[in-house]
């Protein structure tokens, strides 16, 4: 036969002080805003607006404002990335000019499918920070990357 155990008075106590309102005067955390599920963000860096959605632990984000005369040839930017921790790890695939000389000289010799590595580091409801290998040198005959960097880069929601 098991002996009953007379209970302690802290029990009591710690009942006594919630019915009290005691706890009531800690106050639980701020809760984030809600992360939205679509929306267009723009680039702080390249004025480059994106239609960013998530779904389950995949980022999608899609350049819509591209140049009309660039449209006509295909230009994109897409971009997925998985949650990997607390960052999201992808790359972007793209369809881009290839330019061969600067300033009002540039012209595009060809136009390249291009993939390159993206990470995102944070994404709150107003701003979506990361960086991105930003292309520096291409092979535009075979499309071929040849000096990326990585460059850091914010978004901001705009609607």
């Amino acid at each position: 036969m098991r002996k009953k155990r007379a209970s302690g008075g802290a029990g009591i106590v710690a009942i006594s002080l919630l019915a009290a309102g005691f706890l009531s005067a800690v106050q639980a955390p701020e809760m984030p805003k809600p992360i939205p599920e679509v929306g267009i963000w723009k680039s702080a860096t390249t004025g480059n607006e994106y239609r960013v959605r998530i779904a389950a632990d995949t980022l999608y984000a899609e350049w819509v404002n591209v140049p009309p005369a660039w449209a006509g040839h295909g230009a994109y930017i897409r971009t997925e990335c998985r949650r990997l921790g607390l960052k999201w790890i992808g790359t972007s695939r793209s369809h881009l000019p290839c330019m061969e000389g600067s300033g009002p000289k540039a012209r595009i010799v060809n136009w390249c499918p291009l993939v390159t590595r993206t990470e995102i580091d944070s994404v709150t409801a107003d701003h979506i920070t990361g960086r991105g290998q930003a292309i520096r040198r291409t092979d535009c005959q075979t499309c071929k990357l040849l000096e990326v960097a990585w460059s850091d880069f914010v978004w901001t929601r705009k609607r």
